[in-house]
């Protein structure tokens, strides 16, 4: 009884990410994490290496397909680590987007991990000072800390009030898909 169709939108300024987490504001899209270089690699010793992590934070706006970026720079360690992760779960409730988890190398660990962090970001405040090219981004994101948030691959969603963070996995060390 309907009929689905797709449009091809290209962005030419926009990267090519897979596995990002993203929330918008006014029209625009704030994308995060994932990974520029496609697939990881399936070897153990290549997999998921640091060279194909995402280490900006872009704002898109798919109507003048313009893009801004800035660097993860001006966060504290623990938010540059995750935000550049890939496979984040991530779920956006009104103004702010939950972050959770996410894998990838981590720098201060000097080894592969599932980051155990929650981070939410007030999406329309954290675009407007992207765009407007503000040096430092902390007064817009915000971060915990626990055991249980250290998940990658699954899903988070709200049912009613309650967050549900389901599925997914807890990787230590390099990732080994065998």
């Amino acid at each position: 009884p309907f009929q689905i169709s797709l449009e091809p939108l290209e962005i030419k300024e926009m990267p090519g990410l897979q596995s990002f987490a993203w929330g918008q504001a006014d029209g625009k899209w704030l994308l995060m994490g994932g990974r520029v270089d496609g697939l990881h690699r399936r070897q153990p010793f290549a997999s998921m290496d640091s060279a194909g992590h995402h280490y900006k934070l872009v704002v898109a706006d798919p109507t003048s397909q313009k893009t801004w970026s800035a660097p993860l720079t001006s966060l504290p360690n623990a938010m540059q680590e995750q935000l550049a992760s890939t496979n984040l779960e991530f779920h956006q409730h009104g103004k702010f987007l939950y972050i959770f988890g996410g894998y990838g190398y981590s720098p201060s660990s000097g080894d592969h991990k599932t980051y155990p962090n929650m981070t939410a970001v007030d999406v329309g405040a954290a675009i407007q000072a992207i765009i407007k090219g503000e040096s430092d981004l902390k007064p817009y994101f915000r971060q915990l800390e626990d055991p249980k948030f250290a998940v990658t691959g699954g899903q988070l969603e709200r049912i009613g009030e309650d967050y549900f963070l389901v599925g997914g996995q807890d990787f230590g060390g390099r990732y080994n898909p065998m």
